[in-house]
C-alpha cells in the first residue's frame, strides 16, 4: 500500500522536461548502461521528502515492491527506503530487522541498476552490515561474490560499499576490492573505484593512498586514475600520470 501511494505522489509531480533531461544524462539509449529506463522527471530532494513522508508506516517489503517498478525515480525511493529503514533499526537495536533490509537488498540488487541508485544506498546498507554483522568469513565470502558477479550493479554496489569503512579510516576493504577489479572493462566501475580511492586520501591521508598509487597506478585504467588523483597537487598528478603513460609506452 505504502509503495503505490509513494509512486503515485512521484507521478504528480514527474515533469517531461525533466523526464526527457534525465533519460539522456542516465544514458537510456540501445546498448548503453541505462537501455529501457524509464523517468517521471521528479527532482531527487521530491523524492527524498515523499520517502520520509512514508518512512513510519513503510515496510521492507514496500521497498521492494518499489524496485521492480518500470520507473527509475520509484527504484530511487526504494534505495532511500532501505537506508531510512536501516537507520531505524539501527537505533532500535533490532538485529533481526537489519539482517532482513539487508538480504533483501542483495537478493533483488539487480534492481539497483543504475549508479545513482547504487550511489544512494550500498554504503548504508550494504557496507554498515557486512563490516559491523558479518564475521571475517561470511564478510570475504560476500564480497567476493559481489566482486565475481557478472551484474555491473552489483560490482559497483561492493566498490561504493566500502565507503562505509573508509569513512572510518579504514581503506584495507577498497584496496581488496580494487585489486581484485581493476582489470574491470566497465568505465562506470573505473570511476567508481577511482572515486574510492580519492576518499581514501580523504579520510586515511594522501600518504596512504599514495602508497597504494605506488603499487597499481602504472596498470590502472586512466579514468580510474584520474579519478583517484584529483585532490592531488599539480606535482604528484604529473608523477602518477606519466608512470600510466610509461606503461603504456612499453
Amino acid at each position: 500500500m505504502i509503495a503505490k501511494k509513494i509512486e503515485k505522489e512521484l507521478k504528480k509531480l514527474g515533469t517531461k522536461e525533466r523526464a526527457a533531461m534525465n533519460a539522456y544524462f542516465f544514458k537510456t539509449e540501445k546498448g548503453q548502461y541505462g537501455e529501457g529506463d524509464i523517468f517521471l522527471g521528479v527532482t531527487v530532494p521530491d523524492t527524498r521528502i515523499i520517502v520520509k513522508k512514508y518512512i513510519s508506516d513503510a515496510t521492507v517489503e514496500d521497498a521492494v515492491e518499489l524496485l521492480y517498478s518500470k520507473y527509475h525515480e520509484s527504484r530511487l525511493a526504494a534505495c532511500m527506503l532501505f537506508v531510512e529503514l536501516m537507520k531505524i533499526a539501527i537505533k532500535k537495536n533490532d538485529e533481526k530487522m537489519q539482517k532482513k533490509i539487508f538480504n533483501a537488498y542483495i537478493k533483488h540488487a539487480t534492481k539497483i541498476n543504475n549508479w545513482d541508485l547504487v550511489d544512494t544506498s550500498a554504503s548504508s546498507v550494504v557496507g554498515y552490515y557486512i563490516s559491523e554483522k558479518m564475521e571475517h568469513e561470511e564478510r570475504l565470502k560476500t564480497i567476493n561474490k559481489l566482486i565475481a558477479s557478472k551484474n555491473l550493479w552489483e560490482n559497483r554496489i561492493i566498490v561504493v560499499g566500502t565507503h562505509y569503512q573508509i569513512k572510518k579510516g579504514n581503506e584495507r576493504m577498497l584496496f581488496y576490492v580494487a585489486e581484485h577489479m581493476m582489470d574491470h572493462k566497465h568505465d562506470l566501475m573505473h570511476k567508481a573505484i577511482g572515486w574510492m580511492l580519492r576518499e581514501v586520501g580523504k579520510y586515511s591521508g594522501q600518504k596512504v593512498l599514495n602508497e597504494f598509487l605506488d603499487k597499481h597506478a602504472h596498470y590502472m585504467p586512466r579514468t580510474m586514475l584520474r579519478y583517484a588523483i584529483e585532490r592531488h597537487e599539480p606535482e604528484w598528478k604529473k608523477k602518477y600520470m606519466e608512470m600510466k603513460k610509461s606503461h603504456m609506452v612499453e
